[in-house]
Formats: structure tokens, C-alpha cells, sequence
């Protein structure tokens, strides 16, 4: 679940998509949602398989692009993907039926079935847990920072055992909402340690079987054989597509394989609920409150929202190079399920405009909104550009929503290129002397020329557009970085980084054998190279000497490390 402010969607070149004509689409409609897929849909890209649900039937699926580029097989509407945090409506399901058994409570301290949990002064429950609201550190952030890799095999002991070591929380519970991946894992131990049953076992038994789900499965051992399963891929910086899997075998958090075929099924769950009732469906949409009385947009692995003025029920998925969206208008009986094995994809906004086109003219006379255009790619014509002018768009941009978030762009001869903080650098091409979009993908970016020719300002347009300001570079001398050289320990990751100075900043070599590069913004103060060390700040000790490294990443805050032998 790696951080997307700049998660980019692939564009690729089209055969025809694998579809079931419906009854309930005209074929415009139909050719207008096959538009939005088509460039996806080659021997040699990775895709999309795409369901609608209205009232209860699957009135369209399709597939574009390959599930496996290796074995040149297609998906369909039967192929399986890992859905990410898709799965926790499913995590927050079996803690449910468990509470309507009398076996836990939603306010019970998830103390009382995780006696290894520190004690943080102010219990934790098991609601604070599916609200995300405990202030417990996200346990993805953590181990990435221990060194872990995705496709390093990790195990459930090996989460709780970081969880179990943190000291010190995000925040007090039930004062603030951060999503954190680490309660719903936590979930899938409650629900084992209550029951002697795996969450696989327990969700197979008492809501996949129920609900004839049978292409959909928890999988909690990375070796397993699955039949019709995707394989993920994301782009490598030789233009080529890699395989982007985990083999991290925990789950609650994420961990679902499943089809859009099966996601119907779950879906209809919601109108006619079979699992649990009408209770428990009542309870999955009842919004978490803080301590203080707001109410949020977040309930129970699900989130609300409004689209066009029409609310709307949804939860996205991202882990590896997966992507997912299930999303829902319940007023309307209409759903929509986007599997991607592209980690360049962006099934949420591609959801969004599917819904658009299929409600078209039937939108109720209170929809405020505009419909979002049909064309989800910004212009991808290539013009002829002077590169010297490029020059004076070198640099580093801070988004104005986002400071520490960067947007460095270089260029190498008649070629130009864009890097954003944490990800990796792609190339972007010219449609005019002040806009450029990413190549392949669904991304663009203006520059705001001053009279001169210089640019302080850029926008990104990515599902909105964001702007960037300039960034005047912090300079520090050599001498002035050695006073951070030296190795700092967490004895809550249990992991030390060695620091050394390279260039105009600091590598942070973990004791994995990982390095980051650390670029320093303001004294005491440096961004990283990869988005699990993206902001560090470093405090003096009471003689001024450098004590200890702090590192924050959205979901992980102020976690210390202790510099050895200051």
C-alpha cells in the first residue's frame, strides 16, 4: 500500500475486450466504456477486469489486457486479483458476526485477546481498530523502514512482533482518524485468537461458502498454487514491465484474491443480505465518531462519500502492483468492480466515470455535479520542442497541498524526465512548449513561464490539478553534514541505520543493506528517497551535538532512532 499521490494510470494500445453484451446498455454506452479501457487492452500490457451490478445481475463484464504476459493469457471476468484494502469490509464482516455470536465486542480492549500489546495508558477497542482511530503506527510503514521488502516472505509473527515492540502511538485513542493497516491485521488475530480458526478458515466457512463465493479466498501462504490468478506488474525504468507481487503472508488488512464475478456476489450481500442481516449490514455503515463528536467519512471497511451529488459506498485496494475499487450507489442498485494487475492503474477514477456513463440522462434533477469526462488520458500528441528550452524547467517543485512531497524534473540531452518523491523516475514528452504528459500514462504537468522563459510554478493534473512551487535547494557544506555521519538505532524496529555523506546530502544505509538518499530542506531537517523515510528530522542533544534521527511517514510518526555513541 504504497503512498499514490502520484500513482500513475498505464495507457495502452487496444484489441477488442473480452465482454458480455448487455440488455441494460446501449451500445453506446457500452463502446464509450470500452473506450476508457482500450489502450490496456494489448498482448503485451497488463489490464483491467471490469463488472457492473444493477439490481442483483451482472449486466456487463469484461477484460483487457493480459493476466500473465509470460504465459500470454487473457483476463476475463473470471480472472482473480488480489483487491488489498478491499478486503477489510470483509476483515470487519467476521469481527461482526462474532459480536452477534457474543463471542467479542466492538468495545472490548483489544488488550483482552492481544495481551502483548503495550498498555498506552487509554484503552484500544476493537472498534477504534476498524475506525482508524487507535493511533496505532501503520505496521507497513514499519517494517519497510525495518528493511523489509514486498517481496520479502514476512509472516504474521513477524508483524505482531514490530507492532508489539512500538513504545509510543500516532496519537491518543478515539482523538483523530489516520488509516492504519495495522488494525485490521490485528483483526485477523482477534478473530483467530477467539475462534482457533485462520481468518481464511473462518471467512471461507461463514461468508464466502454462504454466499457461493467460490473464486474468492484469504491467502496466507505465498507459495500456493491459485488457479485464474493474475499476476501483477508495474513498469521498470528500462520500459519494460516487472513482476510487482508480495509473498508478506499476513492478512486482514488486505489478502483477498477474488474475480468481479464473485464480487457480485458480495455486493448483492448489501440488498439482500444473506450474511449476518440487516444488523450487520447496518453496523458495517454506521460512521466511526472521534472523542470529540465528528463524525467520519470512514465506517467499517468502507467508506462514504457523495459522487455527482449521489452517495456513494466504496473501498479501493492497493498492495504490490494490484490494484482494486468496489464502489456502490445504493440508491440506484448499481455497483461497480475494477480489478487491475497494473500498478500504474487507477481503477477509483476509472470506476467514477463508468458510473457516470451508465447513469447518464437518469441522474436524479438534484445532481449538482458535471459528469467527468468520458477520456480519462490527457492529451498524448508529441510536438516538436527545443530542449534548451527544457532548462528552464530544471529543478525541484514542492506541492503547495503536500510541502515535503517534490517533483524534481532533469533532462539528458533531447530527453526529459520527472521524479516524484519515493517513486520512480519516468520519462515525460512535450504537447507544447509549456505542457508535457507522462509517457504511457495518465498524468500531466504544466509549467508557468515567467516573461523571461524560467518557470517558478508547475501543475500536475492527475485526477485534479495540483500545483507546485519552486524549490530553492538548501545548501550545506560537506563539513557541515558530517556532524550526522555516525549509526542510529530503533530498538522498536530493532534496526540501525548507518549515515554517511554522498554528494549534497546523506545515504541512510540500513542494516538490511538498503539505501536512501537523504536530501537536506532546512537545518536538521531532510526528505528521503523512498517514501518509508520521507521526512527526518534529527535532534540535538543538550550540547548541541546531533542525539537521534526522527522519522515520519504519513502513518508512522516521530519514531526515534538513537544515534550510538554521539
Amino acid at each position: 500500500m504504497k503512498p499514490s499521490w502520484y500513482v500513475f494510470l498505464l495507457a495502452a494500445i487496444a484489441t477488442a475486450p473480452h465482454n458480455l453484451f448487455s440488455q441494460q446498455l446501449t451500445k453506446a454506452q457500452v463502446a464509450r466504456i470500452d473506450s476508457l479501457f482500450t489502450r490496456y487492452d494489448r498482448q503485451d500490457s497488463p489490464g483491467y477486469a471490469l463488472g457492473i451490478y444493477r439490481g442483483g445481475k451482472l449486466i456487463y463484464s469484461a477484460g483487457y489486457g493480459m493476466a500473465d504476459l509470460e504465459h500470454a493469457v487473457p483476463i476475463t471476468p473470471q480472472t482473480r486479483f488480489d483487491i488489498g484494502s478491499t478486503s477489510k469490509q470483509f476483515t470487519a464482516t467476521a469481527l461482526l458476526l462474532l459480536e452477534q455470536e457474543g463471542k467479542l465486542s466492538l468495545e472490548d480492549d483489544v488488550r483482552k485477546y492481544i495481551p502483548e500489546l503495550p498498555d498506552y495508558g487509554k484503552p484500544i477497542t476493537v472498534r477504534h481498530l476498524l475506525n482508524h482511530t487507535s493511533g496505532l503506527r501503520d505496521y507497513i510503514g514499519l517494517m519497510s523502514m525495518s528493511g523489509f521488502d514486498i517481496d520479502d516472505v514476512t509472516t504474521s509473527e513477524d508483524a505482531l512482533r514490530v507492532i508489539a515492540r512500538q513504545r509510543a502511538l500516532n496519537f491518543e485513542p478515539g482523538t483523530e482518524h489516520l488509516y492504519s493497516n495495522t488494525g485490521y491485521f490485528l483483526g485477523a488475530v482477534l478473530v483467530e485468537r477467539v475462534t482457533g480458526k485462520t481468518l481464511r478458515e473462518f471467512a471461507a466457512e461463514r461468508i464466502f461458502a454462504p454466499l457461493g463465493m467460490a473464486q474468492t479466498t484469504y491467502v496466507d501462504d505465498h507459495t500456493e498454487v491459485l488457479q485464474d490468478r493474475a499476476i501483477a506488474y508495474s513498469p521498470g525504468g528500462d520500459d519494460a514491465w516487472h513482476r510487482d507481487v508480495s509473498y508478506w503472508e499476513q492478512n486482514g488488512d488486505g489478502g483477498i484474491f477474488t474475480s468481479v464475478e464473485d464480487l457480485l456476489l458480495w455486493d448483492e450481500n448489501f440488498f439482500h443480505p444473506t450474511v449476518g442481516g440487516e444488523k450487520l449490514n447496518r453496523e458495517l455503515l454506521r460512521r466511526g465518531v472521534l472523542d470529540n463528536g465528528d463524525t467520519l467519512d470512514y465506517s467499517l471497511g468502507l467508506m462514504q462519500s457523495e459522487f455527482m451529488g449521489i452517495p456513494v459506498v466504496s473501498h479501493g485496494g492497493s498492495w504490490g502492483g494490484y490494484r482494486a475499487e468496489l464502489m456502490r450507489i445504493p440508491s440506484e442498485h448499481l455497483s461497480v468492480a475494477l480489478l487491475s494487475n497494473c500498478g500504474v492503474s487507477n481503477p477509483s477514477a476509472a470506476a467514477e466515470r463508468v458510473l457516470a456513463i451508465v447513469l447518464g440522462s437518469s441522474l436524479p434533477p438534484s445532481t449538482t455535479s458535471p459528469l467527468p469526462s468520458s477520456d480519462p488520458l490527457p492529451p498524448t500528441t508529441e510536438v516538436a520542442f527545443d530542449p534548451t528550452l527544457f532548462d528552464a524547467y530544471v529543478g525541484d517543485y514542492a506541492l503547495d497541498l503536500a510541502p515535503d512531497f517534490v517533483l524534481t524534473f532533469r533532462r539528458d540531452g533531447d530527453r526529459y524526465y520527472s521524479q516524484a518523491t519515493g517513486q520512480q523516475e519516468l520519462e515525460i514528452l512535450p504537447s507544447s512548449d509549456s505542457t508535457f504528459f507522462l509517457k504511457e500514462i495518465n498524468a500531466s504537468m504544466t509549467f508557468h513561464r515567467e516573461k523571461e522563459g524560467s518557470a517558478q510554478t508547475v501543475t500536475l493534473h492527475q485526477g485534479g490539478d495540483y500545483t507546485a512551487h519552486r524549490v530553492v535547494p538548501f545548501k550545506i557544506d560537506a563539513g557541515a553534514l558530517l556532524v550526522y555521519t555516525g549509526e542510529y538505532y530503533s530498538d522498536e524496529l530493532e534496526t540501525t541505520y548507518q549515515l554517511a555523506p554522498e554528494g549534497r546530502g546523506l545515504i541512510a544505509m540500513s542494516s538490511r543493506g538498503d539505501s536512501v538518499l537523504l536530501t537536506p530542506v532546512d537545518t536538521d531537517r531532510f526528505v528521503g528517497s523512498e517514501w518509508f523515510l520521507q521526512e527526518v528530522e534529527f535532534e540535538r542533544g543538550s550540547e548541541g551535538g546531533v542525539a537521534a534521527m526522527v522519522v515520519s511517514v504519513g502513518r508512522v510518526k516521530n519514531l526515534r532512532f538513537l544515534r550510538k555513541n554521539p
